[in-house]
C-alpha cells in the first residue's frame, strides 16, 4: 500500500493536533479536579452538611427499625426524647458509633473552624451525648 507524502503529513498533523487537544483539555480540568475545597467556606461546609446528610439518610434507608426508633423518639417532649435518645443509644452503641462516624466531619467543622454545623437532627443529637 503506497501513501503519498501529503497523507502521511495530514495523518501526522492530526495526530499531533489531537494531542494538544489532549493536553490542553488536561491543563484546563487538572487544576479544577486537583483543587482541594477549603472546608471552612461557606461552600466547604455546605458541603460537608450535604454528605453528612445524604450519608445520615442512606444509613436510616438501610436500617429501617432505627428510624423507626428515632423517629418515635423525636415525637416525644423535648425533656423526655433527650433521656430516650440517651436510654437508645446505652443500649444500642453500634448505632451510636456508626451515626457518630457519619456525623463526624460534622463535628471537625467545629474544630477545624469554629462552625457548629448540625445538618440533621441527629446530628444535633449526638452532639449533645
Amino acid at each position: 500500500m503506497y501513501m503519498s507524502a501529503t497523507t502521511v503529513r495530514r495523518g501526522l498533523y492530526g495526530i499531533f493536533a489531537g494531542g494538544l487537544l489532549a493536553f490542553g483539555s488536561a491543563a484546563i480540568v487538572m487544576p479544577v479536579a486537583n483543587a482541594t475545597p477549603d472546608a471552612c467556606s461557606q461552600g466547604g461546609i455546605a458541603t460537608t452538611a450535604s454528605s453528612v446528610s445524604a450519608n445520615t439518610a442512606a444509613y436510616l434507608s438501610a436500617h429501617p427499625q432505627t428510624d423507626q426508633a428515632l423517629t418515635d423518639i423525636a415525637k416525644q417532649p423535648s425533656d423526655q426524647a433527650e433521656q430516650a435518645y440517651q436510654v437508645y443509644f446505652d443500649a444500642n452503641p453500634q448505632i451510636a458509633n456508626e451515626l457518630q462516624a457519619i456525623n463526624q466531619p460534622a463535628d471537625d467543622l467545629l474544630a477545624q473552624c469554629g462552625v457548629n454545623v448540625t445538618p440533621t437532627p441527629i446530628s444535633e443529637i449526638l452532639q449533645s451525648l
